[in-house]
């Protein structure tokens, strides 16, 4: 599908019509998470499935002693294999210590903003989540109405990539809930990159494996992670995922 055709797809509605919001309201009221399944339109998750296999510019982000850190997907295609072995191995090492991620990344909110990457239709999405159709949405489903805005980006996970345990907590943000667009066909459990909910101990209470055309909402704070991908993986983890915000600094 080219670009064209993809814009046309994302214009729209990107939500299935037929979504029965009071169910997940009460799920996600019992349980503090939910599973929307078959969330998109067929067509919507197809096109977006395809923009993010085949089109977007992909940036990788990782933790090492000093932070956060990413290499933009311009400075990436210039590293050889070596060097990025050698990023790796910084974001395992603080994952021995502290938290820690690697995956490869493109900030929706960002690039948009900033007006990167013009025709990736990619940038339909981010203007829809920020729209009244998908903010009336999860403000019924979650029950908050001070929801006012979406945070998004895109993620691929590849063999290797991991997200190490959070909450979710950032200090000027209000965040009610976190979201995941699952956009990976046949994800097989066994090859990791599964999202895992934890107690105040550590340990996995419920496990939700990235099921196509699904979404996964949940409270925050709420501790969990992304389970690491197998090193004999060979396909690819999509996804884009974010926040339901209400006014900073609140």
């Amino acid at each position: 599908m080219n670009a064209i055709n993809a814009m046309q797809v994302l214009s729209g509605s990107l939500l299935n019509p037929d979504l029965d919001l009071n169910t997940y309201h009460q799920q996600l009221n019992e349980r503090g998470w939910v599973v929307i399944e078959n969330a998109l339109r067929p067509e919507v998750a197809d096109t977006l499935h395809q923009v993010l296999a085949r089109q977007v510019p992909w940036s990788l982000a990782y933790v090492d002693h000093q932070g956060s850190k990413k290499i933009w997907a311009e400075d990436l295609r210039e590293l050889c294999e070596q060097d990025i072995r050698a990023v790796e191995q910084l974001a395992l090492q603080q994952a021995r210590v502290g938290f820690s991620f690697l995956y490869h990344t493109y900030m929706m909110i960002t690039a948009y903003q900033e007006r990167r990457n013009p025709r990736l239709p990619l940038h339909k999405v981010t203007e829809y989540i920020n729209q009244p159709e998908w903010l009336d949405v999860m403000r019924r489903i979650t029950g908050e109405q001070q929801i006012i805005k979406t945070s998004a980006q895109a993620t691929r996970y590849s063999a290797g990539h991991f997200l190490t345990k959070h909450n979710d907590n950032q200090d000027g943000e209000l965040r009610y809930a976190a979201y995941v667009i699952n956009l990976t066909r046949d994800w097989q459990s066994d090859w990791g990159g599964l999202l895992q909910f934890m107690d105040d101990q550590g340990q996995v209470t419920d496990t939700v494996s990235p099921k196509f055309n699904c979404i996964s909402l949940f409270r925050t704070p709420r501790l969990h992670c992304v389970s690491n991908v197998a090193n004999y993986v060979e396909a690819e983890r999509l996804t884009i995922t974010g926040w339901l915000r209400g006014p900073d600094n609140a």
